[in-house]
């Protein structure tokens, strides 16, 4: 793909030396040592205006966010990941797991109170359910909300249900997407790259896996979002290689709908203690910021919607990254449990006009859009009024 980017930016990267950079802007595929450099080399300003640029461009300024309730099927979990405080094992005085009906229930109630737009669905690696546990769940969501979309489960959830129930991934896949599955969660991976999962992951699938499942799911027509969890124990070249890796498989079958830099929050996680966490871990934001530029530029023309998400990242480093290549504040995530146990609670989630300002602080036009990203309408504008009455109630 052949960009024209404008002048002053030709200039800009030009005087910096940085033949990395400058492929991106015309956008030249880059291999994981180019990546790499964007993410430690590249001069930070500049590579923040090249990302901001090509972000708003590609997204005609339309900052954008969907209204979406986080509901967690089950946190019974055999895999037991390292930097995870939300599963529990088999048998855990606090392990639960919710019955296809009470999900429903609780998809109801958010449909009708916050007029949601999507069900973002996810829960452990539980070996007890069976795939008509799975049925039964999907049927009755879409039921319970037919008008709203269903993004549910990661790929590493789809692997453990086909090889648990005796099951193709494909015929999982075949199976949810009949029964109303709009889209898989992008989870279920953190770094593509075997040596790094080992040490903070090692029953999880391997990246070889992680990226057939969304394949298989692409060529059934199911799209999918994809992640990176980072500040961890990771180098910059897993980060590079991960992006690289993802542009490769959205070359090869296209799909990804978002690409989602998830920071690492140590909390209660057990590799949050390590000794290894704390001598490897990237704390600066600068950190997060060039990644999220780094993807922005890497995935230019093959995934266009960069998530800032605030749940991971906290409310200014998120607005931050809307300045540095992000597009998208992910969702309102009502009840969000997974990344929030590692604090030991879970979030009530934003209000849409929380996430509209924060786009506007951030000089975008806020849109609220559905999984797809298409975009539907343009939250009420706030004004000196409105934030008065906040202070006030």
């Amino acid at each position: 793909m052949v960009l024209s980017p404008p002048r002053w930016l030709v200039k800009l990267v030009e005087e910096t030396g940085c033949a990395a950079l400058e492929k991106s802007i015309h956008g030249d595929n880059l291999e994981p040592p180019e990546i790499e450099k964007l993410i430690t080399k590249a001069p930070f300003h500049v590579l923040a205006a090249a990302a901001d640029y090509y972000a708003r461009k590609t997204r005609g300024n339309r900052g954008s966010f969907t209204i979406n309730l986080y509901v967690t099927y089950t946190n019974v979990c055999v895999t037991a990941c390292s930097f995870c405080a939300f599963y529990r094992p088999p048998g855990h005085p606090e392990a639960y797991t919710r019955s296809p009906e009470e999900v429903a229930h609780i998809v109801r109630e958010a449909v009708e109170r916050h007029k949601v737009l999507e069900i973002h669905m996810v829960g452990g690696n539980n070996p007890e359910l069976s795939l008509d546990y799975y049925t039964k769940l999907i049927k009755l969501v879409k039921e319970a909300a037919p008008r709203t979309r269903l993004k549910a489960f990661t790929a590493e959830e789809i692997w453990f249900i086909a090889r648990s129930t005796g099951h193709s991934v494909r015929e999982v896949l075949e199976t949810f997407r009949d029964l109303g599955l709009d889209a898989l969660s992008g989870g279920g991976t953190e770094i593509l790259d075997k040596e790094v999962e080992r040490l903070i992951a090692p029953k999880k699938i391997s990246p070889e896996e992680y990226l057939r499942v969304h394949e298989e799911a692409h060529r059934l027509g199911i799209r999918s979002n994809v992640i990176m969890m980072y500040g961890h124990i990771e180098d910059p070249i897993h980060v590079a290689r991960h992006i690289y890796r993802v542009r490769r498989l959205e070359e090869k079958a296209p799909g990804f709908i978002s690409f989602i830099p998830v920071r690492f929050n140590p909390g209660n996680t057990a590799l949050g203690k390590t000794r290894l966490y704390r001598e490897k871990a990237r704390l600066d934001g600068e950190y997060d910021l060039r990644i999220v530029a780094a993807a922005r530029l890497a995935l230019l023309g093959r995934i266009d919607n960069i998530v800032a998400y605030w749940v991971s990242m906290g409310d200014k480093l998120a607005q931050a990254a809307l300045s540095h290549g992000a597009n998208d504040l992910g969702g309102t995530f009502y009840n969000e449990a997974v990344i929030s146990a590692t604090q030991g609670r879970s979030t009530g989630g934003k209000e849409p006009r929380e996430l509209a300002y924060m786009l506007l602080q951030a000089g975008w036009r806020p849109w609220v859009r559905d999984t797809f990203y298409n975009y539907l309408w343009r939250p009420k504008p706030f004004t000196t009024s409105w934030l008065l009455e906040e202070a006030v109630s």
